[in-house]
């Protein structure tokens, strides 16, 4: 079987200002993935940073398997790549849909291609576009969940261009909309979060424990496009996968997250830690609902679920419908990597064949290439990445290494952090071993 893997990057991508380093490196991980699948031919079509897929080296691909063919594909439109595509003569396209700033829309790019690969008698493994538009678009994805019947916190759409209509309709003295949307507001149960409704992850948003500071927010130079305001949801917050499709799907147990002083997650902060089974967070109800999920909105391939249990209740609070910060934390737990898990969700394999291991995703200031040599030889270290901007000013833009840590179960990967952070002292920050350790606490088996 011929197999592509692609993905594409809707921005302009300046490889010599990044430095990204992964181990193990994607050239090891396809080596082995060839190795474990020889009957099949491995294609990869990508754009740069080309994540989950390649090794990147200035503004071209650093070295590669020899037993995978790779194409960096130039072209800009769905309809040329997928042809590019089609020119490999593929039985199956995978879609390795990764995330950019400042719009999350790279799967609904994918999903076009998808669509015209179908057209031509090709097999995919790849969201369905007008799902990946709505994931896109979090009021349409609250809108979709409120459809289906699924528990999700209160919310409300503000329309930017409606809410400041009067500045471009003189004529108008009562701005209506605006008057709906303040009284709506005001009857709101406090705190809400403010979000960009189609912006990355957590960037940029606000949680106002008042109708007054939303007022303000809302009225700042920091509100210039459309919002979504919705009912903070006091709780703890999770994060899982769901992988599969036609039916056949598993959802991975939740990891939980991390929250920063504003009571929200942080993706460049946020440590996580699970897999999840402890009993008091119904692992059993989450797991129905969200095959339920699955099957209602016809998932294909791999998505990731944002929750909050709250009041002994599961909230969803929006959908990714890509690969995740969270996917290669879910290959190390099934001691796997990302290409293999793609490869037997594509196959429709059985993707937990063994007892999962307890893992921890945390973050660790840049690191030389010593030091990443160094943390490479332990054991309990399985995945390392880092990330560092080298044209940047601002500290916090100059980028961070993540560290999946592994083992047995929750104490003794916590006893393997514990052990790096005395033997590493000036790389493991005391906040993320504080918040690591608060995290373990959380998940002790019932007594």
């Amino acid at each position: 079987m011929r197999i592509v893997f692609f993905s594409t990057n809707s921005n302009r991508f300046d490889g010599e200002s990044f430095c990204i380093r992964t181990v193990p490196s994607r050239k090891s991980v396809f080596d082995s993935l060839a190795e474990s699948y020889p009957e099949d031919e491995f294609f990869v079509v990508t754009q740069l940073p080309a994540s989950f897929v390649a090794d990147v080296a200035g503004n071209d691909f650093a070295e590669t398997s020899s037993r995978v063919q790779y194409r960096r594909c130039q072209k800009e439109n769905a309809s040329d790549i997928a042809a590019e595509i089609l020119l490999l003569n593929p039985d199956l396209a995978v879609a390795a849909s990764f995330w950019v700033t400042p719009f999350d829309w790279l799967p609904v790019q994918d999903g076009m291609i998808s669509d015209m690969l179908r057209e031509r008698g090709v097999r995919t493994l790849c969201h369905p576009t007008e799902f990946s538009l709505d994931c896109f678009d979090k009021y349409r994805t609250h809108l979709l969940l409120e459809k289906h019947g699924f528990p999700m916190p209160e919310a409300m759409h503000l329309d930017y261009q409606q809410f400041w209509c009067e500045r471009s309709h003189r004529e108008l003295k009562t701005n209506v909309y605006k008057a709906y949307v303040l009284r709506k507001l005001e009857k709101m149960s406090y705190p809400v979060v403010i979000k960009d409704t189609v912006g990355l992850s957590s960037y940029g948003m606000e949680v106002a424990v008042s109708y007054k500071q939303a007022l303000y927010y809302l009225y700042s130079g920091r509100t210039n496009s459309d919002r979504l305001i919705e009912e903070y949801l006091s709780g703890e917050q999770f994060g899982t996968e769901i992988y599969g499709s036609d039916g056949n799907y598993t959802v991975m147990p939740p990891l939980m997250f991390s929250l920063n002083r504003y009571g929200i997650t942080s993706p460049k902060q946020s440590v996580k830690l699970g897999p999840v089974t402890n009993e008091k967070y119904k692992i059993a109800e989450l797991n129905e609902m969200l095959i339920s999920l699955a099957k209602k909105l016809h998932l294909c391939g791999t998505a990731q679920v944002d929750l909050v249990f709250s009041g002994g209740k599961w909230f969803i609070i929006e959908i990714n419908p890509r690969l995740s910060g969270m996917s290669e934390t879910y290959a190390a737990a099934l001691r796997t990597t990302v290409p293999h898990l793609l490869t037997r969700i594509a196959r429709g394999e059985k993707i937990c064949g063994t007892a999962l291991q307890s893992v921890c995703n945390i973050k660790l200031p840049l690191l030389t290439d010593a030091q990443m040599e160094s943390l490479s030889h332990i054991p309990a270290v399985r995945y390392i990445h880092q990330i560092h901007n080298t044209a940047a000013k601002q500290e916090r833009e100059k980028g961070y290494c993540e560290i999946i840590l592994a083992a047995d179960s929750v104490p003794e990967v916590m006893a393997e952090l514990e052990r790096l952070a005395a033997d590493f002292p000036d790389l493991v920050e005391s906040v993320f071993l504080e918040n690591a350790r608060a995290l373990a606490i959380s998940l002790r088996p019932v007594q």
